[in-house]
């Protein structure tokens, strides 16, 4: 009878939980594959819940009060963006978490899990001085500087790690693999592939990443995401190039990467 009764209870406990995958992240980031609640929990309630309201980055900004309130009831659908700010070194840095949303069976209630973490350098407006706003002002950071600014950035230092540069981004591919983190993979061959942790470092600077880096690069921001180092070889090694990992003792040992040369503004010629 005992253990009847444990049973059925270990039965009722499972059906109402999430699911066990959900428990912990899915890499050693310690945020990709978080619930929501998980992630509150962490680090404690958003300072701002943002929207994207328009293309090339352009974001609205509540206030978590608003967001929870309001917003939600209004637009029952919406997923916003969980938005912390921090200043580190005299630095301003924001962390914005997106969610997948994922549905439990037997349940019309949603579970939101974490599938990109960004994380943004800011600079301050000349005007107001705040770095809250719809479009940031981006402040350049050295990759030397990364890992000391964002403590969850853990680049591999090795030699071989697979390191791509593409126009947009240089994407620097990790060892661990995760089985879960197929779920947030919403390709068609995410099951023919293995899955690891990226960090893919972007810049606006209107030259792009050099042919190779140097911690001297800079960056404006960084994004924990999820990749597979066999699909990039099998269909995107047009847009992806292979790089020395720039955390690596071989990058350590090049020369720095020769200038780009800037065409000059040709001027009109004009009748005499």
């Amino acid at each position: 009878m005992k253990t009847a009764l444990l049973l059925f209870v270990g039965v009722i406990a499972w059906a109402i939980s999430p699911y066990p995958a959900l428990a912990s992240a899915f890499f050693p980031d310690g945020y990709l594959g978080l619930t929501q609640e998980e992630l509150r929990a962490k680090l404690g309630k958003p300072h701002k819940i943002r929207d994207l309201s328009a293309a090339l980055r352009v974001y609205k900004y509540y206030s978590f009060e608003e967001w929870e309130g309001v917003v939600k009831e209004q637009l029952p659908d919406a997923i916003g963006e969980d938005v912390y700010l921090y200043v580190r070194d005299k630095t301003n840095v924001r962390y914005s978490f997106q969610y997948t949303a994922e549905s439990k069976p037997g349940s019309d209630t949603r579970t939101l899990i974490v599938k990109l973490v960004e994380v943004e350098f800011l600079s301050p407006d000349p005007l107001t001085g705040s770095v809250e706003g719809p479009v940031a002002v981006p402040a350049a950071v050295p990759l030397s500087d990364l890992p000391r600014l964002v403590p969850e950035f853990k680049p591999s230092t090795s030699d071989d790690a697979p390191t791509y540069r593409s126009n947009a981004f240089v994407l620097l591919i990790q060892n661990q693999v995760s089985k879960e983190a197929r779920r947030l993979i919403k390709d068609r061959q995410r099951d023919d592939y293995d899955w690891s942790l990226s960090y893919r470092l972007y810049t606006y600077t209107v030259e792009g990443f050099p042919p190779y880096l140097t911690l001297s690069a800079p960056a404006n921001r960084i994004e924990f995401g999820i990749d597979s180092v066999q699909l990039i070889k099998d269909h995107n090694r047009l847009t992806h190039e292979a790089i020395v990992n720039p955390y690596s003792a071989k990058a350590a040992s090049l020369p720095p990467p020769p200038e780009t040369g800037r065409k000059k503004i040709p001027k009109p010629r004009y009748a005499p």
